[in-house]
């Protein structure tokens, strides 16, 4: 009789470390995370690079780049596209921009006739402004969308007094407000010169050729309206972009900061294959992203920060504060 209570205690203890080993050892259940261990801390999701999300009015912000630019900082913010657009004709005549949000408009625009010393606010009119370009003292155009970031054309002939538009946008150059990825290109509404990352500025020089410098820096190029684009470039650092015609060559200026040996903001020649050479420096000057602008012209140079505005010759390298 004991021996078979013992036999029965046995098989019982048996069974029982069974059912333990396959509690302990069976998969958790789908849609159960593990437990984390006391005393561990567990890192946060992992946002996705280089996908931009809407902000507060609508438009998208600018993340990180899709790849990060050698030698750039951990952590370091991405530039934002320029809010502030200059064209200039030349030595006297520019004319400046704000661009306004999708959501809320509150495009400006001022106009300049003697180099810059004192800028006349004119009627905007659009509620969002994407390129200004002056065709001489009095007649010039803007891209801009009445209501939102639509993208039309309206054109003066009195500097800025009166408007004729909208009419439809048809084989221009403008950045897309709404979708910072993307511009318009005579050959295509929706071209994106940086390949998926921010388009920081845009600057063209004829109806096939144009420059759009990226988030990480690379500049790139294109010679047939907007259908491919190729480098250009890199200028780490660099937050506005202009290009001009010298000698039937295309040569590209960026203004950047955090650059070496230049406490301000260093107006830079950028080349294919080579490091960007600084032209000039203007000094004990901070700049952030996005109100920073450059226009170079055959017979000048302008660069606004903020509400202060620098004026040169057409070599680039003597600036003076207008």
């Amino acid at each position: 009789m004991k021996r078979g209570i013992s036999t029965a205690g046995l098989v019982a203890f048996l069974l029982v470390d069974l059912v333990l080993v396959y509690l302990a050892l069976r998969p958790p259940a789908v849609g159960t995370a593990p437990a984390t261990p006391r005393g561990v801390v567990t890192s946060a999701p992992v946002a996705t690079v280089g996908a931009p999300a809407p902000g507060p009015d609508g438009t998208l912000s600018p993340t990180t780049p899709r790849t990060a630019p050698t030698g750039s900082t951990v952590g370091q913010r991405s530039p934002r596209p320029v809010r502030v657009l200059l064209a200039a004709l030349d030595l006297e005549v520019a004319w400046r921009a704000t661009v306004g949000t999708c959501a809320a408009g509150g495009a400006r625009l001022a106009i300049s006739v003697d180099g810059g010393a004192t800028w006349d606010d004119v009627e905007a009119p659009s509620a969002t402004i994407s390129r200004i370009q002056p065709l001489d003292r009095d007649e010039g155009f803007v891209v801009g969308g009445v209501e939102g970031c639509g993208q039309d054309q309206f054109t003066t002939r009195d500097g800025g007094r009166a408007w004729a538009g909208p009419t439809a946008l048809v084989g221009a150059w403008a950045r897309r407000l709404d979708r910072p990825t993307e511009v318009t290109t005579p050959q295509s509404p929706t071209a994106e010169p940086c390949e998926g990352d921010i388009v920081i500025d845009l600057s063209r020089t004829s109806a096939q050729q144009a420059e759009a410098l990226c988030s990480d820096g690379g500049v790139r190029v294109t010679g047939d309206g907007g259908v491919s684009w190729r480098d250009s470039g890199q200028a780490s650092g660099a937050l506005a972009l202009s290009n001009r015609l010298e000698g039937g060559v295309l040569a590209t200026y960026v203004a950047r900061v955090g650059v070496e040996g230049c406490d301000g903001v260093q107006v830079a020649k950028v080349t294919q294959g080579a490091d960007p050479v600084e032209v000039a420096c203007i000094r004990s000057v901070r700049a952030t992203g996005g109100d920073v602008a450059i226009s170079v012209a055959d017979e000048a140079g302008w660069l606004v920060v903020d509400d202060r505005t620098w004026v040169s010759g057409a070599g680039l390298t003597v600036w003076e504060e207008a």
